[in-house]
């Protein structure tokens, strides 16, 4: 009597024991995970395989660990769903799936942005050509007005000094000339007093 007194006394303190031990190992911090790739991984409803099945994940899904026991991982699926699944199941960093999906993403938005820069680089270098075209006309006008400017100097001395060699302006400066040396003169010059004239 008294051994199977003892043996329940044991198996009281191995339970007690294991019970307070489970809860301390169960009781992790709640940490974002993702389903590793694994086409499937079954979702038990304990920390084990002879557990029910409650559901199946597909790879990238995104969960939360809340606890860890015997090897299996109790995640966190949805507001709703809660179950167990293998450690080796789960991945604190995205699944490839998952890092495919945001490359692609990344990859439309820089090719989005690369079209962006080669019709603003198309635009620009239409720009800088009109702008070309528009400098060299501007030269090629300025080039032709000095031309012109030159002309009409060289044009402009040679009928300045052919104004004076003309006989008729010459002759008209010359009497002019002349008439103004005619009447200042004899106002310049004193006049003798005539003695015989009486006062």
């Amino acid at each position: 009597m008294f051994s199977i007194f003892r043996s329940c006394c044991r198996r009281l303190f191995l339970l007690s024991l294991l019970l307070c031990w489970l809860p301390a190992q169960a009781q992790t911090e709640q940490q974002p995970a993702f389903i590793s790739d694994n086409l499937v991984v079954y979702l038990h409803s304990g920390p084990g395989n002879q557990y029910r099945i409650v559901g199946t994940l597909t790879a990238g899904s995104e969960v939360i660990k809340l606890a860890e026991q015997d090897g299996y991982v109790q995640i966190q699926v949805d507001e709703t769903r809660s179950g167990w699944i293998p450690k080796e199941n789960l991945s604190f960093t995205p699944g490839i799936r998952s890092q495919l999906t945001d490359l692609q993403s990344r990859f439309e938005q820089q090719s989005v942005r690369l079209t962006e820069l080669e019709q603003l680089s198309s635009e620009g270098q239409q720009a800088l050509q009109r702008l070309t075209l528009e400098r060299d006309q501007a030269q090629a006008e300025l080039e032709q007005l000095k031309r012109s400017n030159e002309r009409l100097s060289k044009e402009l001395d040679a009928q300045q000094a052919s104004f004076w060699q003309q006989p008729m302006v010459l002759g008209g400066a010359i009497l002019l000339f002349g008439l103004l040396f005619g009447l200042i003169l004899p106002k310049l010059i004193p006049q003798r007093r005539n003695s015989e004239r009486w006062m």
